[in-house]
């Protein structure tokens, strides 16, 4: 791929919409709190501080959210973010009617947040259903991936600082820029997290809008059972219009794409763990260990056993060359 060709993810980018973009630098002191209802796409960007974020559904956990991190929801869930779980939240319509930036220097105990979102309501489908987790949690510090943020936030925090006419436009431009590479550096992690062998072809796949939110559940639990009708129903497609379309952007069948993924698993814990064999199996989504030998034998030309005392000796030459050794005294 050339630099002038765009790669899936510039395409999924120009597509798309995002009704009601707002954004905001909010320096938040004393105890304080801030509620999003449901049905609303929000970005932090915490540059100094901590809080909580605790979500309206009791199917997700809170989370600490510090010094660094980018969260987005990135399925629209109702949340508080918070300093402490029992505060008081503000609706985050009358924070973001606030265009005051403070312009004294920050307390050691304040919570420092870039803050952007749009609204779900207008939209027949969310643009991020496409191999996004419902929540995406990454930190610029740690991440390279997001490294290029950090002059981004720096220019906006200036913009606000310097006060001039046009600096919320600025901000609410720059913070764009900022969900945009976050969603991008996301969407690379998780290709190459579970396919480094083919990033561009996984991320084209997940940012599909029929195969991507299908894709994101096989890549998270591939050891689950299953079947081409079970993804064409998730997708809401025939059973033949998934398969072309899996195999078009992925280059295999749906069920080959899954057997290479718990294939890749199992070599992983062959090689860096010490379970059996037959958890492997489990693990990796086999009923038995004879099918699982079996599955294995026929993708990687070894049974797993064969599989983990090669890699074992090969990676330790000198322990290879004694257990050869007591073998014959054996």
């Amino acid at each position: 791929m050339t630099p002038l060709q765009n790669d899936p993810i510039t395409e999924l980018i120009s597509r798309l919409y995002l009704p009601g973009w707002c954004a905001a630098l909010w320096r938040l002191s004393g105890n304080w709190g801030i509620e999003v209802p449901e049905k609303t796409v929000s970005l932090y960007v915490v540059t100094q501080g901590s809080g909580w974020l605790v979500f309206d559904s009791p199917q997700m956990s809170p989370i600490r959210v510090i010094s660094g991190d980018h969260v987005m929801t990135a399925s629209g869930e109702g949340h508080r973010f918070v300093k402490q779980f029992n505060n008081q939240a503000e609706p985050v319509a009358e924070r973001l009617s606030s265009s005051f930036w403070p312009t004294a220097p920050a307390s050691q105990d304040d919570c420092e947040v870039v803050y952007a979102q749009f609204e779900l309501e207008q939209l027949a489908a969310n643009p991020l259903s496409i191999g996004l987790p419902n929540l995406v949690h990454l930190n610029h510090r740690r991440d390279a991936e997001l490294k290029s943020c950090l002059p981004l936030v720096d220019l906006m925090q200036q913009t606000a600082q310097d006060g001039e006419p046009g600096w919320q436009a600025m901000v609410r431009k720059l913070s764009e820029l900022v969900f945009i590479r976050t969603l991008s550096a996301q969407l690379r992690m998780n290709s190459s997290r579970n396919d480094g062998s083919a990033p561009l072809r996984v991320v084209k796949a997940m940012t599909d809008t029929v195969v991507g939110p299908v894709l994101n559940q096989v890549l998270a639990s591939p050891e689950s059972q299953w079947t081409v009708p079970q993804m064409a129903r998730m997708a809401r497609v025939s059973k033949s219009a998934f398969s072309d379309r899996f195999r078009n952007l992925l280059g295999q069948p749906p069920l080959q794409y899954v057997t290479d993924l718990r294939m890749q698993k199992a070599s992983r814990l062959l090689h860096e763990s010490n379970l059996e064999i037959s958890n492997i199996a489990v693990l990796v989504g086999y009923e038995s260990p004879s099918s699982f030998s079996t599955a294995f034998r026929r993708w990687n030309g070894q049974s797993p056993a064969e599989f983990r005392r090669h890699r074992k000796a090969s990676e330790s030459p000198i322990a290879a060359t004694l257990n050869r050794e007591a073998m014959k005294v054996g």
